[in-house]
């Protein structure tokens, strides 16, 4: 058969294949509103290793690699939770017959929350002097405002949050009120001032950049400044979602977000600055390179296309980062010195001690 003949069974296939996908999509919807009906979670783990396990085993005894096998279904499983997910927050119709204000809304992660509160039902409005064009009702200074809303959400840059925390402690609005800052101790005075005036104020941190279409796999931190009522509040916002939430203390926030933002983002950093002073052309050093190399070539290049200010305030403003910082530097340098002396051996035992303290890790986890 000509290649033609082959390439035309092909597309037969794979417009039987979609429709298979569109198949099973159908059932995994009416599987979703069958949970919702009964208050079934969302998400069910040993469902899904027991699906991604029965397709590894199908996969090899129709002679495929079981990687391949896992990958389709994780993204069709992926996909269903995206679905089911987002049905679940329009049907809940949480914030039905509210309003909700994101202060700082024409930014990258305030607009994400003002989409979210719509799809809760909530009527959203969006304060920030930004220039920039919003799908929702936009006045240029919260100040104003007339702060009847149910929730406001601040999604200023750190260093304006607590300010506008404090200022939102003069007017001691009613409603739930919660930043989403990536610290918390930067904003303690806002926090503190707002506990004084009697408001019910929490923390927020959705760790998850804007573009997220999906909660599943993903975590929501919730730090409790001191009103156990709005935290539990804040926590109902996400109650219809497959997120991982986790209560953590303004303390042990910061200290987390140290190594999960701090570190990661000044090896990635240092990494693209480091790249961007080499006399070797970027482009042909990616022809060049490795599976390593172009996965950490992405990861930079994201992080660097971000907001450099905010990432400036993540090493900057985080009083238990400091630590983190001298660490990195003090294992640099002491790479360094490896390197320089020529000494193989303890090279090689500063690898290995990083595995056996990582797989340590590893191990108390699972077991």
């Amino acid at each position: 058969m000509k290649v033609s003949g082959l390439r035309q069974q092909l597309d037969e296939l794979d417009d039987e294949i979609l429709g298979l996908i569109a198949e099973r999509q159908a059932l995994v919807t009416e599987i979703g509103i069958r949970k919702h009906e009964t208050g079934r979670p969302l998400r069910d783990y040993a469902r899904e290793r027991e699906v991604l396990e029965r397709a590894e085993h199908r996969a090899i005894d129709l002679g495929m690699p079981a990687s391949i096998a896992r990958d389709i279904m994780q993204q069709l499983i992926g996909h269903s939770l995206t679905h089911q997910e987002q049905r679940r927050w329009v049907s809940a119709e949480h914030g039905l017959g509210q309003s909700a204000l994101i202060i700082g809304g024409l930014g990258r992660m305030g607009a994400w929350m003002a989409r979210y509160l719509d799809a809760l039902g909530y009527a959203v409005e969006i304060a920030d002097p930004g220039a920039g064009k919003s799908i929702f009702p936009h006045i240029p200074q919260w100040q104003s405002s007339k702060l009847q809303h149910d929730v406001i959400a601040v999604a200023a840059p750190m260093r304006i949050s607590n300010q506008i925390l404090l200022s939102l402690a003069d007017r001691s609005p009613e409603g739930l009120i919660f930043d989403i800052a990536s610290l918390k101790s930067p904003l303690s005075a806002g926090h503190a001032a707002l506990l004084e005036a009697g408001c019910q104020v929490t923390s927020v941190h959705p760790m998850f950049g804007p573009d997220a279409m999906m909660l599943a796999d993903r975590h929501v931190l919730f730090v409790d400044v001191g009103h156990v009522g709005a935290t539990r509040a804040a926590l109902d916002l996400f109650a219809h979602t497959a997120a991982e939430c986790v209560q953590m203390s303004l303390s042990e926030h910061d200290q987390a977000m140290s190594w999960v933002l701090g570190l990661s983002h000044l090896m990635n950093i240092a990494f693209a600055t480091t790249l961007s002073g080499s006399a070797t052309a970027i482009s042909w050093l990616r022809k060049l390179s490795s599976t390593t190399f172009n996965a950490q070539f992405e990861v930079a290049n994201n992080i660097i296309h971000e907001n450099p200010r905010l990432y400036y305030e993540i090493q900057h403003c985080n009083a238990s980062g400091e630590n983190v910082l001298e660490l990195f530097t003090a294992r640099l340098e002491e790479l360094k010195q490896q390197i320089d002396g020529g000494d193989e051996e303890a090279f090689v035992e500063t690898i290995m001690a990083a595995r056996r303290a990582l797989d340590n890790k590893a191990d108390d986890e699972t077991g």
